[in-house]
């Protein structure tokens, strides 16, 4: 049996593909690169699917984890009808653990990066572009000794955000409540933590500099990278002299339209307008950088002020539902659940708020497309995907007036912008988004309007078939003629580089056959 040649092979390497907005990007990413034969259940109908807007590539996808109970649907094994890309997950490195004790989790994020990159390229050596988010740490070793006639076209690094913005003392590149608690700490614990983060965002800001190509998630995450790193800055500077394409490109998420039923207004009408009983939904990774807690304090203010004033029963009063990504081998988001639910009780509202982690894909569209509103309270998110899915799905979207969804959400048309900040003392974040919600519950027909507005919204700007069209435009016509340019590299700064692979696979080795004595 002959078998069938691809153009190009593509490998794409991503920590834990679990349920979040990252690996949601990896999976469209995978998706977009397949034939279109591949994709015939997961390409959206809003426009042609003319074959020459595909890339029709193989597909290859390493993670170090990747929980069957806990995934997406395309990369899901189990059940009668595996997903589009199950048999592409390739999973290596389970024995390098996140953490130790809670402490060095960039480092042994890295080295798990480092294997797959190590791992991945072992197995593929005759690969032709590899595609990595998260860290790009791996990016040199996979561009050492890759000739333009052989080995790899382009390496192409998605940044969602700098890692360097995203530690634990920071809300997406602020200064948190956490930062005051170092003053806690021994002078000596806050230097050698200083060394470490300036040793690991030294190597993020090197490393991403040998990227072919950088794609990041919005207009805002550039500004952000640009601000960050101003070494990157000058040497992307260096390369634009000889090379046009602009080495940093913005290429929103998508959301697969078809994964959602098409809005039904008249249904969807009657239920808000006579039932009044449409509920009040946030959907976010039980994070505590995602700052559900000012949801529960609006909607406590909503409850009393709403029944007061208008004397409706409380039984007539939205309910509201917490869901999103939940991860019981993550300490945070265990932590987080339990913190959100005692202050639910603590403002009386528990018996009208439900908590609903880590549910299916079909329940999310259902949630998505029968919500009064989508709420979204994260504070400088990069982009944000669940502003879209709710648009799509005919919900209106109430969200923080910072960040990705500043690109994404039209306020007063698909949705309402609020200020928002959980670090500034002078806004009245639980108010203000509490007045914004107030203002769809005393006019639903209002929330109805912005429902049918963003359903169009999204549908002619972030489907599959528009994401799918840039990135192939991207690959082609951008990233594999930067790689063409690259040339094979030998000097001392790289073979540094790869000796120090070598001296980190070797620790890993270390690491795997102590946890196997023990």
């Amino acid at each position: 049996m002959s078998s069938k040649r691809f153009p190009l092979h593509f490998v794409f390497l991503h920590l834990d593909l679990g349920i979040g907005g990252a690996e949601q990007l990896i999976v469209n990413l995978a998706l977009a690169s397949l034939s279109a034969e591949a994709t015939k259940s997961t390409s959206d109908t809003s426009d042609s699917n003319e074959d020459d807007d595909f890339l029709n590539a193989k597909v290859s996808i390493f993670t170090t984890h990747c929980d069957q109970s806990h995934c997406f649907d395309a990369v899901r094994k189990r059940g009668p009808n595996p997903g589009k890309l199950a048999h592409c997950v390739h999973v290596a490195g389970t024995f390098i653990p996140a953490n130790i004790f809670g402490f060095g989790t960039v480092f042994f994020s890295t080295l798990r990066m480092l294997y797959l990159s190590f791992f991945a390229r072992l197995t593929y050596p005759h690969a032709d572009v590899f595609v990595l988010d998260v860290l790009p740490t791996p990016i040199p070793f996979l561009t050492w000794g890759l000739k333009t006639n052989g080995g790899a076209k382009c390496v192409i690094y998605y940044c969602h955000f700098p890692d360097k913005l995203l530690t634990r003392d920071t809300i997406n590149g602020v200064l948190s409540d956490n930062f005051h608690r170092k003053g806690k700490q021994s002078s000596i614990n806050k230097t050698l933590k200083q060394y470490y983060r300036y040793m690991m965002d030294s190597i993020e800001e090197w490393s991403m500099s040998f990227a072919d190509l950088t794609c990041v998630n919005s207009n805002f995450t550039r500004t952000e990278v640009l601000k960050a790193f101003p070494k990157l800055v000058s040497h992307n500077k260096k390369k634009e002299k000889e090379d046009r394409n602009n080495s940093m490109q913005v290429l929103y998420p998508a959301i697969d339209l078809n994964k959602f039923i098409q809005p039904d207004f008249k249904s969807k009408t009657k239920f808000i307008l006579h039932e009044n009983n449409a509920p009040i939904v946030s959907l976010n990774r039980f994070e505590r950088k995602k700052n559900i807690e000012v949801l529960l304090e609006a909607y406590a203010i909503l409850f009393n002020e709403y029944n007061t004033s208008k004397n409706k029963s409380s039984k007539s009063f939205p309910p509201l539902i917490i869901s999103g990504g939940y991860d019981p081998r993550n300490q945070e988001n265990l932590e987080y659940l339990q913190e959100l639910k005692q202050l639910a009780s603590s403002l009386n509202i528990d018996k009208y708020t439900q908590f609903r982690p880590s549910i299916s894909d079909e329940e999310r569209a259902s949630l998505l497309q029968s919500a009064l509103c989508v709420v979204y309270t994260p504070h400088r998110e990069h982009f944000g995907i669940v502003p879209l899915e709710a648009m799509y799905a005919g919900s209106a979207v109430v969200a923080g007036k910072s960040g990705g969804p500043m690109e994404t959400v039209i306020d007063g048309q698909t949705g309402i912008l609020v200020d928002m900040n959980p670090g500034d003392d002078s806004i009245n974040s639980p108010q203000n988004l509490a007045n914004a919600i107030y203002d769809l519950l005393v006019d639903p027909e209002k929330a109805i309007t912005m429902g049918r507005k963003g359903h169009d919204h999204v549908k002619e700007k972030f489907g599959l078939n528009p994401f799918r069209k840039q990135w192939k435009e991207i690959v082609l016509n951008k990233a594999i003629p930067r790689g063409a340019k690259r040339k094979y590299i030998n000097s001392r700064r790289q073979m540094k580089f790869s000796l120090s692979v070598l001296l980190i696979l070797f620790l890993a080795k270390i690491i795997r056959f102590y946890n196997k004595s023990h």
